[in-house]
């Protein structure tokens, strides 16, 4: 319980509580968090190589598959899968295994043209407007988000003697550009 003092100020009582932390208890301190891009590939946990495995066997298209197979509990599995992805190491890994951006690029043109896996004469338009959107984001065809104008319109009222200061001014400046 925090001692309580009683002051008197102009006839009136006030008690006044002091509160201090109790003794012998400190702050813990957090230990920094290693992040995961610094660490190797070998260095990562079974569970994230399962994963990515499974994710690039699957041709990199179903990232709830993969991760539930790996054991995540694929609530949100576009955020595990970008994590994973985003690593250092994991891009390493995938340049090694000859994945580069001319081999995107070809898969993104190739994607363009789909055809309906269950009709093959038929264009497939749902996969065709996902390569679209997707050659679209890596050309950067959208337009900025925001665009902001501001016009803002000053009034100045100036003496006599303003005038004739600047008048002054001016004369001076085309004197020193003469010289």
């Amino acid at each position: 319980m925090p001692k309580a003092e009683i002051y008197t100020w102009d006839g009136m009582t006030a008690r006044i509580t002091r509160s201090r932390p109790p003794g012998g208890i400190k702050p813990r301190k957090k230990k920094p968090r290693k992040k995961i891009s610094d660490k190797g590939i070998t260095r990562l946990t079974k569970k994230q190589r399962k994963a990515l495995t499974i994710y690039m066997e699957h041709g990199m298209t179903n990232k709830r598959q993969a991760l539930e197979a790996a054991g995540y509990s694929g609530l949100n599995p576009s955020r595990d899968m970008k994590r994973l992805m985003t690593r250092k190491p994991i891009i390493v890994e995938l340049e090694k295994i000859g994945v580069n951006d001319e081999k995107i690029a070809q898969v993104i043109a190739e994607g363009l043209d789909a055809n309906h896996p269950m009709k093959p004469d038929l264009p497939d338009h749902h996969a065709r407007i996902k390569f679209i959107s997707e050659a679209n984001r890596v050309l950067d065809n959208y337009p900025a988000t925001k665009f902001q104008h501001e016009e803002r319109i000053f009034n100045i009222n100036l003496s006599e003697e303003d005038v004739k200061a600047l008048q002054e001014f001016y004369e001076l400046r085309k004197n020193d550009a003469k010289d």
